[in-house]
């Protein structure tokens, strides 16, 4: 069986094997970078990660999304399974801004009202609120009560 290049492939799970496709079987090259994330979430400094286009921010980001949500089982065999990371689940806001219209300043808007009230529905929480400064201050109220 080939190893395989994950190439625009930005879902972790899928390249750790745990959304194979079993017809194919397919089994994705994966370079761990997961104790450089360890080492990141052990500090309490802020950080702005920046790479250039197609250069696998997408997959840092969900890789994140799946440590902080406490799901273990995807990083067997890894550096971070090895630490001593606590894996408690903790909520996460993850928003994409390639699936906003950006036509206006409206649109933006109400995007990233839609996207945070879809991000409350998914944890069963109700938000207030009309304007995006508002519906992020009750998001983040809710998910920390």
């Amino acid at each position: 069986m080939p190893l395989l290049l994950p190439t625009g492939i930005a879902n972790f799970s899928t390249i750790r094997g745990y959304d194979k496709d079993e017809k194919t079987n397919k089994v994705y090259i994966y370079a761990d970078k997961t104790e450089l994330l360890y080492n990141l979430l052990q500090t309490d400094s802020p950080y702005f990660l920046s790479r250039p286009r197609r250069f696998g921010k997408s997959l840092l980001v969900d890789t994140l999304d799946n440590i902080l949500r406490g799901r273990r089982e995807l990083f067997e065999g890894l550096q971070i399974y090895k630490s001593n990371y606590e894996w408690k689940p903790y909520p996460v806001i993850r928003l994409s801004l390639a699936a906003i219209d950006t036509e206006s300043v409206d649109t933006v808007k109400s995007g990233l009202i839609r996207d945070l009230k879809g991000i409350a529905k998914s944890e069963n929480l109700t938000l207030e609120g009309s304007t995006p400064p508002a519906v992020f201050k009750s998001l983040f109220e809710e998910l920390y009560s």
